[in-house]
């Protein structure tokens, strides 16, 4: 009996070695080692290595020289020694700061020493938000209109007239 035993356990060994190997996994169940880029990266013209970005580009993405400073919806917005100065606007290079928000600017649609439009993200009061918004000077550099663009935006242009 100990004959027949031994080839019989033997058998599915023998079996195994002569089957096929498993397959290869297709490619779809092998991780992408590849970095994981954006729509807006991939189309982006290739930057050399160890290369900034260009001026105009950091300009693009910043609010124009006439812009930046104190804005304020009335007279009393621009006084410092005010609390109450709720209607006060102050634009950075790359933000906007308003009473109790900041808005860093975003993707820029549009941009000339008088016009800049952009998708900003706001932070304030323990929230975040983005809002599509136009800055255009006006009066020969002296008002500044914000217009708001969306469902939740301020309804109508805002004017703002440069702090002194």
């Amino acid at each position: 009996m100990k004959r027949f035993v031994l080839p019989l356990l033997a058998m599915p060994l023998a079996l195994a070695a002569c089957s096929d190997p498993s397959p290869e996994p297709d490619a779809s169940a092998t991780p992408s080692l590849a970095p994981v880029v954006s729509e807006s990266e991939a189309l982006a013209p290739p930057v050399a290595p160890g290369a900034s970005a260009s001026a105009a580009s950091l300009e693009e993405a910043s609010f124009p020289m006439a812009m930046r400073g104190r804005w304020g919806m009335n007279a009393a917005d621009c006084d410092p020694a005010r609390a109450d100065n709720k209607g006060l606007m102050t634009v950075g290079p790359k933000s906007v700061k308003f009473y109790e928000s900041v808005g860093e600017i975003g993707v820029v649609a549009d941009r000339s020493e008088s016009v800049l439009r952009a998708v900003f993200d706001y932070e304030g009061e323990g929230m975040e938000w983005k809002r599509d918004a136009r800055y255009e000077l006006v009066d020969g550099g002296k008002t500044l209109i914000l217009t708001e663009y969306g469902d939740d935006a301020p309804q109508g242009p805002r004017r703002y007239t440069q702090c002194k």
